[in-house]
Order: C-alpha cells, then structure tokens, then sequence
C-alpha cells in the first residue's frame, strides 16, 4: 500500500525518529536489529545501482537509524520479571504430632475455615478438636508420607513450580506459597518486591471457589499487599473447574484409568472436598441459598457456590468422558464436624462407597477433581482408607485417579491460564515475538514507510537480485530472526 506522496512521484525517505529509543516502524512489527540491518541494507544497495534523487539512502543516516533501533528494542525489551504465585493450603512440617498440632491449629483456627459464632465457641471448640486430632492426622500422614522428599503436597508443588517455569521462561518468576506453613504467603510476596518484581500474578491452586481456600489464600495475599510501602500489582487466575485447560488435563488424567465410555469400570464416581452448606449460601446473591437446585445448573445467583461448580465440574467431565448418566454420581468428602451439629452438603463419599458396593458395583473408579495436586485426601482418605470402605461393603477394586500434579497437559495448560492474567506490556511483547518470527505478518516496512508483508518481499528479492556488491552479500548473509522479545 504506497502513500500518497510515493502515488504521486515524490521523494520516498526513512521514516525518521522521534527521539532517543524512540521508533514508530521496526517495533511496530515486533522485529529486531538483526533483520532490520538485512533489510535497511538491501535497500541501500539497490537505491544506489538505480539512483535518482531523494532515493539515496546515506551509510551515516543507515547507521544512526540502525543505532537508535537497537536502542528502541532493547528498551521494549527491559528485563521487568512477572512473578508467578502457585497458593496452596499447606502441610505439617513433619509427622511428628506437634507438627501437626501446630499446623492444624492455624489451619482450623482461620475464620474462612471454621466460622462460627460467638468466639468463645469456637475457641472452645477448636480446643476439643486440637486435643483430639493431632494424633489420627499423624498416623495417616505417616502413611503417605515419603522417606527422602516428605510431603506430597510439598514435593509435587516443587516440581510443578520447577516444570511451570521451564514452560513460560526467563521472562516470569515462578514460586509457590502456603497458607498455614513455610513458605507462607507473606514471605514469598516480599521476596518478590525484594527482588524487583512489581507485577505478581496470584494462581490459587483450587479449581473451585470457596471461601475457605481460594478466599483465605486471596485475603491474606492482598492483606499483605497493602502494607508494603510500594505496593504490589497483584492479578488473578480465577477458579478454573470450567476452562478446557483444566477440563482436558483432568479428562487426560481420569480416561487412563476408566476407558472409553468407562468400559473399564462399572461405575465413576466424582470426590468432591466437603463444605457446610452455610458456607455455600452465603456465596449466593439475591436472598437465595444453597439446596437441590445447585446441583442442576449454575446460574446467575448461584454462580460462586462451591457446591453448584462442583456439579457443573462433574457435568462436565462426565461429558469428555463420553459417560451417560447413571454411569457416574458425584459425593462429598472429609466432613469435619462435632456430632453433626454442623451441616455439610452431600452425599458424602464414605456412604457412596458403601451404598455403591452394595448396590453390585465391583470394579469403582475414584476422581477427586477439588484436587490440583495430590494430598492427604487423595493418598491416604480415599486411596488407603476409601479403599477399605469399598472393600468391606462388598467391592473388589477402587481405582483412584491421581491428581493432574504435574502432567504435561497440565503444565501446559496452567502455562496458559497464567498468560492471561499477564500484565498488558508483557501479552503486547509476546504478540510482537510471534508476528516477528511469521513472514507473512503485515507490519510497517522500516525503510519505505509502506504497510504490507514487507518481510517476506524483501527476502524473496534479495534472493532473486544475486547482488554482487559488499553490501548486498552482507544483507544475504544476515539471518532474519526476531529479537528475542520476552
């Protein structure tokens, strides 16, 4: 597309700088030096075989031009890191009962947790429950536990961390965080600022929402924003139980184990964390509450209710899994409560296992899709102990599926998931990086100052001209390659 002053015969000229790091052309089109001096040079030397005046382009003007470029890509290209925060509720330390005591007492002692009314209540509560859980946690913490790396919860937060980072590259900081123990989320945000990251995109490991995970990790991140002198600019991954990012990883996951059409099982049943019905209403707007209908459909009250995106989840897999219905049930699981005083949504798992192996239910397939990572209530409440409930009732095989952890469709689908809630600067970079590695992608040509596939003309001409002078050779042997733009 020419303008209008080369439509009507006039001097065509560089398109000239503005100011230092300034330049409206080369990264408009998201190129770097490199492919800049091939092109600028190729110019140069047929401008000067053809002549006329106002064509030439002079070496001192090339070079200054050239110059200032450099300068501008690399200004595009600062090194400002995006930080990366993978939130999770957090493990004892060891299973040594005072570890454990310790980290249930700031677990179960977080409002969002456990929230009653009046405090004294609660403390007394939370007194009994302390005095009496330590112990039966331990024990199954024990089993699960692994003698060189520890936690589940830990090790396979450390490698998905580790693996993340491989995927999205130099350009983001990746780091994980716990809410009731080391690292906890106040020490890794100030590290983050201590090291020069302002930008900080939080992803709460939770594929639901519910106050008592995705709120408490959230709260506390802000909380601790807020007091820093130089604030933080935090984004969010949101609860992600319907993206296909996590919907595929899961499916991947849970088709290994039941087949297609779940051939493989008799039955499917979805494992869902359990929640005190309370918790879920209070999540819904306009006067309505959590019941019956949550589980049908989501929709604009009931959006938020843990309970209904549970639902929504199975639903959902059910369908990737090409499973008809009364292939597959959902319950709940991991209920804590005093002599059921408190109201929590089912059904409840342990019954469902019972009730389905009564029913001739012999070979059970067992997701948890709550779960991003494999933990105490995957290892040992439904693989070890869930098993022994199945089995007792009449079953012969529960086939758990393990958490999506660290598969690659998982990474790369959080990979994706983390890019969108990237800062606006960072997502136009990665745009430039990807037009300037395509040809065919229209940009503004640096040296004629016309719009058009400009890249991939140039190319096809200074392969055609078999140029005999320095600068032609030089121009051929320059690969165009992009600027490595984070």
């Amino acid at each position: 597309v020419g303008s209008s002053l080369a439509s009507k015969g006039g001097p065509r000229r560089p398109p000239q700088l503005s100011g230092p790091g300034c330049t409206s052309t080369p990264l408009a089109s998201g190129l770097g030096a490199a492919s800049l001096t091939a092109c600028v040079a190729g110019h140069s030397s047929r401008r000067r075989r053809r002549g006329g005046v106002g064509s030439m382009v002079h070496s001192s003007d090339v070079s200054a031009q050239l110059e200032a470029s450099a300068a501008a890509s690399q200004f595009a290209a600062v090194s400002e890191k995006v930080g990366v925060l993978l939130m999770n509720i957090g493990t004892p330390a060891s299973t040594e009962v005072h570890d454990v005591r310790d980290y249930l007492a700031r677990f179960l002692g977080d409002d969002r947790v456990i929230d009653i009314e009046p405090k004294w209540l609660k403390f007394v509560i939370l007194q009994i429950l302390l005095g009496v859980r330590p112990q039966k946690s331990a024990e199954a913490y024990k089993a699960i536990w692994d003698e060189s790396r520890g936690s589940p919860l830990q090790f396979h937060t450390e490698d998905l961390v580790t693996d993340l980072q491989q995927k999205l590259g130099d350009q983001f900081v990746v780091r994980h965080c716990f809410q009731y123990s080391a690292p906890f989320t106040t020490n890794i945000i100030r590290e983050f600022t201590k090291d020069g990251i302002d930008n900080v995109i939080l992803v709460p490991m939770f594929p639901q929402y519910a106050s008592s995970t995705v709120g408490t990790c959230l709260q506390e991140a802000y909380e601790v924003g807020a007091k820093m002198y130089c604030t933080p600019c935090f984004s969010v991954v949101p609860p992600f139980y319907n993206t296909p990012q996590f919907l595929h990883a899961q499916t991947e996951e849970i088709a290994k184990v039941v087949g297609p059409h779940g051939c493989n099982v008799d039955h499917t049943l979805f494992s869902f964390h359990g929640l005190p019905t309370e918790q879920c209403s209070k999540s819904h707007s306009r006067g309505t509450k959590c019941g019956p209908g949550c589980a049908e459909k989501i929709t604009a009250t009931n959006k938020n209710c843990y309970h209904g995106q549970c639902h929504e989840t199975a639903r959902r897999l059910a369908a990737g899994l090409g499973l008809k219905e009364g292939q597959w049930s959902v319950a709940f699981q991991s209920r804590l409560t005093l002599r059921n005083t408190v109201e929590w949504i089912g059904p409840y798992t342990d019954k469902a296992l019972a009730e389905l192996a009564k029913s001739g239910v012999r070979r059970l397939a067992l997701a948890a899709p709550s779960f991003a990572i494999d933990c105490l209530e995957t290892l040992e409440e439904l693989s070890i102990t869930g098993e022994e409930q199945f089995k007792e009732a009449g079953g012969e095989e529960l086939m758990v599926v393990p958490c999506i952890n660290t598969s690659e469709q998982w990474v790369t689908g959080l990979s994706q998931l983390v890019k969108l809630q990237a800062p606006a600067w960072q997502t136009t970079a990665d745009a430039a990086a990807t037009a300037a590695a395509d040809p065919k992608t229209p940009g503004h040509c640096p040296v004629s100052g016309r719009f058009g596939i400009w890249r991939q003309s140039h190319e096809h001409k200074h392969n055609e001209a078999g140029d005999s002078t320095p600068t032609s050779k030089t121009a051929k042997t320059i690969e165009l390659e992009p600027l490595a733009v984070p």
